[in-house]
């Protein structure tokens, strides 16, 4: 049980890991339109407006296709054995899975949720949503690494800088979609 918490990819990779990643990002997507849910980076969240659902998945694309670009190049640059992008782009969007925890989790927030008055059971919630996404990060770690077969030191700073990279492409992509709405 505790493999496939953690190593799923052990089990499932490439093409499999795919179709399961999309299909939980999907469900993700959707969750997230009626929980107003916002996905608009590699690693952030945000409750806030609703939009129209095509953005949600939108927003699931973008950032599961950043992190997969960046960590192909970078595992392609840092590893010497041959990768699949297949392999990195499946394990990556299974990685992301934990996420519908934070779709349902947002739906204790208020429509209306005002930050001047905090509830403590905002704050509770808040962190629970910062664990699953602490969880997906750790999925995340251990899908480059077995996609790129690296380890150790080296699998933890590339990774790391993979993840920056793609959190910041994600970022500038998400700005070009969202500055024409604002």
């Amino acid at each position: 049980m505790k493999k496939w918490l953690w190593t799923p990819f052990v089990y499932v990779a490439g093409k499999k890991a795919l179709v399961l990643g999309w299909l939980v990002m999907g469900v993700t997507a959707c969750l997230s339109f009626f929980s107003r849910t916002h996905f608009d980076g590699v690693l952030d969240v945000h409750v806030g407006m609703s939009r129209p659902l095509p953005l949600y998945f939108l927003e699931q694309f973008i950032s599961w296709s950043s992190a997969v670009l960046l960590f192909y190049l970078v595992g392609r640059v840092s590893s010497d054995s041959s990768i699949r992008s297949i392999d990195v782009a499946g394990t990556l969007a299974l990685s992301r899975w934990p996420m519908i925890f934070v779709s349902l989790i947002s739906f204790g927030f208020p429509h209306n949720l005002d930050i001047r008055h905090i509830d403590p059971v905002w704050v509770l919630l808040s962190l629970l949503e910062v664990a699953f996404v602490v969880w997906m990060v750790a999925l995340m770690y251990n899908a480059f690494t077995v996609s790129c077969n690296l380890k150790g030191g080296k699998a933890t700073r590339v990774f790391i800088l993979a993840l920056m990279l793609s959190e910041i492409l994600s970022k500038i992509l998400f700005y070009l979609i969202y500055k024409p709405v604002l």
